[in-house]
C-alpha cells in the first residue's frame, strides 16, 4: 500500500488514501513530472516504461522523462526522489526549473481514472545517454531526440524523426540509432492541451537562454 495525499478540485487537502484506491475512485492527488533537456546538445529525453507497470495494458509509448506520485506528507521538492529512483542521477531539486501545474482528469480504463495536479519541471541534463544508469527496473529504456525534430513530431509536421535509443535487455543496455515515430507518443498527450508540444516549446525557450516565466 502506498498512501498519497488527496485533494478536492480546488487543490484543498482532504486527507490520504491508498494510491490504487485513488485511481479506482478518481480522487484528486499530486504528481511530480519532469522533461529532461540537454542544453548543449539541444535534445530532449523520453522514457520507455517496462510492461506491466499499470493496472491496464498500455503500449510501449515514449513517455515523459520522469514522473511519479508524491507520497503522503511529502513537499513539492521531495519529488526529486523520482529522478533518483528512475534515472539514478544525483540531481538536486534546485537544479530543476518549475514550469507550472497541469490539472487534468482522464479515464484510462474502467477502474483507472487520473485526476491529478501535475507539478511540471524542466530537468537540465548535461550527460550522455551512456551515463544514465536507469536505476529502476520500471524504466525499460530512454529515447533522445533533437529538440526541433521532437517539436516537428509533436506538431504533426513529421511522422518520424531520427533518435537514439538506450534499451534494457537481458544482457545489458543496448544503444542504437533509430527513428522515433509519432505513433510511439502517448495519444492523450498529443490531443486536447497538446502536452508534448507545450513542453517541447518550453524546453526550446530554455535552451535559447530564457529563465523567467517558462510557463507552458
Amino acid at each position: 500500500m502506498t498512501l498519497i495525499d488527496i485533494f478536492n478540485d480546488r487543490y484543498e487537502h482532504l486527507g490520504t488514501a491508498d494510491k490504487e484506491v485513488a485511481h479506482r475512485q478518481g480522487l484528486w492527488h499530486r504528481t511530480f513530472s519532469a522533461l529532461a533537456v540537454n542544453p548543449s546538445r539541444q535534445s530532449v529525453l523520453l522514457q520507455k516504461k517496462a510492461r506491466g507497470r499499470y493496472a491496464f495494458d498500455r503500449p510501449d509509448y515514449a513517455d515523459i522523462t520522469v514522473g511519479g506520485h508524491y507520497h503522503a506528507g511529502e513537499d513539492i521538492p521531495d519529488g526529486i526522489r523520482e529522478v533518483h529512483e528512475e534515472l539514478g542521477l544525483p540531481v538536486a531539486y534546485s537544479d530543476l526549473h518549475p514550469i507550472g501545474i497541469r490539472q487534468t482528469a482522464v479515464t484510462l480504463a474502467v477502474d483507472y481514472c487520473e485526476r491529478e495536479f501535475q507539478h511540471w519541471h524542466l530537468l537540465p541534463l548535461q550527460v550522455e545517454l551512456e551515463e544514465i544508469p536507469m536505476a529502476d527496473d520500471e524504466v525499460a529504456g530512454l529515447v533522445e531526440a533533437d529538440l526541433d525534430a521532437a517539436l516537428a513530431l509533436a506538431a504533426g509536421d513529421e511522422d518520424s524523426v531520427p533518435a537514439r535509443y538506450a534499451s534494457r535487455t537481458d544482457s545489458g543496455v543496448l544503444y542504437r540509432e533509430d527513428v522515433l515515430s509519432r505513433s510511439e507518443l502517448v495519444p492523450n498527450y498529443l490531443a486536447l492541451d497538446q502536452l508534448y508540444l507545450r513542453l517541447f516549446l518550453a524546453a526550446r525557450r530554455f535552451v535559447q537562454g530564457e529563465r523567467e516565466h517558462l510557463f507552458w
